[in-house]
């Protein structure tokens, strides 16, 4: 494959297309939740008490003190961080396809409603978990080269580089920073045996995620967690290990895992088929019954929850504890298409470190509440880096055609950022009307102002607060009502 400047050139263009779209949902996306805390003297109060017992996500809190205070740089943050995490994983695929590119955006386009709201539309998650899983990407753009056959070299300033990469990056959130150490302790074991050698940028980088951990972990927060002192984050303690991985994974765990990717799970069903139908070739009897039933759990697995949950509503106790089951199957038929059917060693481990990876992630969340959508982009992030790498061999070792598919990748890329910049704008545009009515009814001297709720609510994180709740006074102090204002929460005037 040639990589020519008139690529890149469109590459570039491309990534700069997508920076345009996540600055225009940053643009329309009004602060939520706790951000209004964060955009006061709350947050100051945080940053002066260097945030004793709140938590160790230090660049997480200052991104936040920022961003809800800078409304052109939460803008340029939001852009540039969404536009990495589709940017990245083509990259460290090593390819200059367009058709590569285009998947990456198409499969973050299709991120479940519930953590777009976590993440891409409240500031705080963003600034913790999208952040986390670029710094991630970052690493792996870097240290990707330990897949190739030829011996990895690194210069000085690289070295040198991965040492604030590596402990800037572990002070965003407390899973990503368990999983960089192991991820890095993993490469340094792999390198050795590959290439009977330890890489100086592997051990500073290694050091630097330690050192980082140690920053993190030192506040005093994590010693409340698990001294039980923590109102809000527990340790479970009250079952077995054994117990309580069972119970939350066939629960919750399963849905914001894997089954809730209805978008995802198609396009990894489609790549994996289409490696067991080209690539799976001259294989054993044995070999070939996997094969079938392989091909059989991804073609039923992906049409579920559209089909049986979506079409004909069956749900209940019992069929959620299916659901974890054939979860945890498709996942597993994924690592073993792996292993069993791809030609190569060094993309069987890449491909298999990837999907590790995303359990590996997972692993903490069964032992710490509560978790939900938000602590799971990293883990979707680690499924669209396979999707997108072994979309990549199968275009480079000609198995695929994947020019044939540009316009038809194209068009779902077009019809998801039309829907999404449709979405956000009526967002947008009912967010500064609102303001405008509540100040206007402050200003006629209404103690009891009516909020109303804001449209498409399902891809926003708690953008109107509860009635009598906890963040309707944070709301009026935010936005500089009279004091002893309160709010009447009212239906968005298009609701029906």
């Amino acid at each position: 494959m040639i990589r020519t400047e008139k690529n890149w050139k469109l590459l570039g263009l491309i990534g700069f297309l997508v920076f345009l779209f996540y600055m225009y949902i940053a643009y329309r996306t009004p602060l939520t939740h706790d951000d209004w805390n964060w955009g006061m003297n709350v947050g100051m109060e945080r940053f002066h008490n260097g945030f004793k017992d709140y938590n160790g996500r230090y660049f997480g809190n200052y991104t936040e003190l920022l961003i809800t205070r800078i409304g052109w740089l939460r803008i340029l943050l939001m852009g540039l961080f969404g536009s990495l995490m589709v940017v990245l994983p083509a990259l460290i695929s090593k390819t200059t396809s367009l058709g590569v590119y285009l998947l990456s955006f198409l499969l973050f386009l299709t991120v479940p409603a519930n953590m777009f709201a976590q993440t891409y539309g409240w500031a705080a998650g963003f600034s913790n978990y999208n952040t986390a899983a670029v710094f991630i990407l970052i690493y792996l753009l870097i240290i990707k080269n330990i897949f190739y056959d030829k011996t990895p070299r690194y210069s000085i300033w690289l070295t040198i580089l991965v040492i604030p990469l590596g402990i800037i990056g572990q002070l965003f959130v407390e899973h990503a920073t368990l999983y960089t150490i192991i991820a890095s302790i993993f490469v340094i074991i792999w390198s050795f045996v590959k290439y009977h050698k330890f890489f100086l940028l592997h051990i500073m980088y290694l050091l630097s995620v330690i050192i980082g951990a140690a920053i993190m972990f030192s506040n005093g927060a994590y010693a409340k967690i698990f001294s039980g002192e923590d109102t809000y984050r527990t340790v479970d303690s009250d079952m077995g290990i054994f117990e309580k991985v069972y119970d939350t994974f066939k629960t919750t765990m399963y849905q914001y895992l894997v089954m809730n990717n209805v978008g995802l799970n198609i396009v990894l069903a489609i790549i994996a088929i289409f490696v067991l139908v080209k690539v799976a070739q001259n294989i054993s009897t044995v070999q070939l019954i996997f094969k079938g039933f392989f091909i059989v759990v991804l073609t039923i697995y992906p049409l579920y929850k559209p089909l049986v949950k979506g079409v004909f509503q069956i749900s209940s106790g019992t069929t959620a504890t299916f659901e974890a089951y054939f979860s945890l199957l498709f996942y597993l038929v994924l690592v073993a298409t792996v292993l069993m059917f791809i030609p190569t060693a060094n993309l069987k481990a890449e491909l298999t470190f990837y999907l590790i990876s995303v359990v590996t992630l997972a692993a903490p969340l069964f032992f710490v509440t509560p978790f939900g959508p938000r602590n799971f982009i990293i883990c979707y992030m680690f499924f669209v880096l396979f999707a997108v790498r072994t979309v990549q061999f199968l275009y480079a070792e000609n198995y695929l055609n994947l020019r044939s598919l540009y316009l038809p990748i194209f068009a779902l890329v077009l019809m998801f950022v039309i829907a999404y910049s449709y979405v956000f704008t009526q967002i947008g545009q009912a967010s500064d009307a609102r303001m405008k009515s509540v100040r206007e009814q402050a200003a006629a001297g209404k103690q009891v102002v009516e909020l109303e709720r804001l449209p498409y609510q399902q891809y926003l994180w708690m953008s109107t607060p509860i009635q009598d709740g906890p963040h309707a006074p944070v709301f009026v102090k935010y936005y500089n009502l009279p004091k002893g204002t309160t709010l009447k929460i009212v239906p968005y005037k298009g609701e029906k």
